[in-house]
């Protein structure tokens, strides 16, 4: 790497801005570290602690990639700590988009829901300052992470916005990404037809852009296209698998050996046994050549579904036994390489003090599992963002009990605990008839409803029904002769309050009519407003 001798620190930042905007597809590991190592070092000559930091990121992900994940994450983490330490909007947006998905392959998905949320949160304080690229990832990121929560609303919104932001990119591959995370994510969740549609742009991008699908890519399309019964197709799709020149060009770590576990299974659901029997054996030598353990677990089921297709049986029982006790292996083994990496990556005080971290920012509040404050002030406003982008309304509700003192001196805590259990068992179920919808536990006995595409009237009602199923529910079995009802004040961003700050302060001058104007009522204006409906 050659840096220019009068600006040094521009021409640093300009590599290592490189290295991190660059899409990983294609990469020489090799070439990709050695310019890694030099920036980091160049940084370190140049007293540039952040760059350093920065270049040991790229660094990282490529040991990572080379199957040290340990030492990844521990990496990761540090850098983590000193953006957290100094304040360092880029390195914070770089460190948990790394950590996100470090997390969430180590199958501890809150914690990397957390990581992606941070992220985005990071990548707003940067303003302008953030490149399209790095908007992009963080909001993949979350899409992700999303998913991987069953969140399956929140990340389509995200892969959406996501599929916004790459169109500017102009790299038909990062548009592919979108589409095929979100084809995956819409099969594992049963929606076909949505899958199918996110299939159908993959086929129409790669087309029009003249690309080659990667066998990940390959392998989600002849996913969706099985469980539509479409063998034929999916088989097509699939005959790359079966190319060793294709796989020296599109191939990553295991994709080829899953492409030929699923072309075997299309095959055999089609009645083609002797094609199928010919892909799990090609399967069969590749794992044990690459020594893939995890898909060839999945090798012996595909063989025992074969032999049972075909009548054999004994030997179908005698391979899914074997298939059964390597699985139980796998999931053995794992969760040993999880607890290594883990232990690894905290010591005991630090075990301790990541334990306290993940308890103070987890997105749940403890008692009633709803959202907490946290999840709202980084979800709200990208929320409304959406919505002025799409000109649609969003509207929120905040619900506030009344005299809940009286029910924790008159019954006890435990009963007012209880209480905050039920309500927020109602604004679950309220949210849930709304596309979009959450309810969240801002603090003591107040909840927020957030209605992403109503307006004014339809919130009003909406929120006016949560009221009277509040009043109505059968409390005296729990609360005796002590009445549970709600103070509730509305509000709508399409009548001028863009910004959270501006919408919850409207919606709390709502809530304060509610309650002067007599508790246990609905308000979308001030008390005036209030007072004359009243007359």
């Amino acid at each position: 790497m050659t840096l220019n001798v009068e600006t040094p620190d521009v021409a640093l930042d300009i590599e290592l801005t490189f290295l991190e905007d660059r899409p990983r597809y294609g990469m020489d590991l090799d070439e990709w570290f050695t310019r890694a190592a030099e920036a980091e070092a160049a940084a370190r000559e140049l007293g540039r602690t952040d760059m350093s930091m920065r270049a040991q990121l790229v660094e990282a992900d490529i040991i990572g990639r080379r199957g040290d994940v340990i030492t990844s994450g521990q990496i990761y983490r540090q850098v983590n700590a000193w953006a957290i330490e100094n304040g360092h909007p880029r390195l914070l947006v770089l460190s948990h988009l790394r950590l996100s998905p470090y997390f969430g392959q180590l199958g501890d998905y809150p914690t990397a829901l957390e990581h992606a949320l941070d992220a985005m949160k990071a990548v707003a304080e940067m303003g302008d300052g953030a490149s399209a690229f790095l908007r992009w990832r963080s909001v993949m990121a979350l899409a992700d992470a999303l998913a991987d929560v069953d969140d399956i609303t929140g990340a389509r919104l995200r892969y959406a916005e996501a599929e916004r932001l790459s169109i500017p990119l102009r790299d038909v591959r990062v548009r592919l990404r979108v589409f095929n995370n979100l084809a995956f994510t819409e099969h594992q969740a049963g929606e076909s037809e949505l899958a199918e549609r996110a299939v159908a742009r993959i086929l129409q991008l790669a087309a029009e852009h003249d690309v080659t699908l990667d066998y990940n890519t390959l392998d989600t399309v002849a996913n969706v296209q099985l469980g539509a019964g479409r063998f034929l197709e999916s088989v097509q799709t699939l005959l790359p698998a079966l190319d060793d020149e294709y796989a020296i060009a599109y191939e990553e770590v295991g994709s080829r050996a899953q492409c030929l576990v699923t072309l075997s299974g299309v095959h055999r659901r089609a009645g083609e046994l002797d094609k199928a029997q010919d892909a799990i054996d090609r399967c069969r030598l590749l794992c044990e050549h690459r020594r893939l353990s995890g898909v060839a677990v999945d090798v012996r089921r595909e063989q025992a579904e074969i032999w049972a297709a075909a009548g054999r049986y004994a030997e179908a029982l005698e391979e899914y036994k074997a298939f059964h006790a390597a699985a139980m292996a796998l999931i053995s083994s794992e969760r040993d390489a999880r607890a290594k990496t883990l232990h690894a990556m905290y010591e005991a005080d630090e075990a301790r003090r990541a334990g306290a971290r993940a308890q103070e920012l987890s997105l749940r509040d403890p008692l009633t599992s709803l959202f907490n404050r946290r999840f709202v002030d980084v979800e709200l406003p990208v929320l409304l963002g959406q919505a002025e982008e799409d000109r649609v309304p969003l509207s929120v509700a905040v619900v506030d009990l009344d005299h809940f003192k009286r029910i924790n001196d008159t019954c006890s805590h435990e009963v007012g605990d209880r209480v905050l259990r039920v309500v927020a068992e109602l604004l679950t179920t309220a949210a849930a008839g709304a596309p979009g919808a959450f309810a969240a536990r801002l603090g003591g006995e107040e909840f927020l409803l957030v209605l992403p595409g109503m307006d004014a009237a339809q919130a009003y009602l909406w929120a006016e029904r949560l009221r009277v199923a509040i009043q109505g529910y059968g409390w005296r079995p729990t609360t005796g002769d002590v009445p549970v009802t709600a103070s509730i004040g509305v509000a709508t961003s399409a009548e001028g309050f863009r910004t959270q700050e501006a919408l919850l302060r409207q919606v709390d001058v709502h809530l304060y009519a509610a309650k002067e104007g007599g508790r246990n009522r609905t308000s979308d204006g001030p008390l005036e407003m209030l007072m004359q409906k009243a007359s």
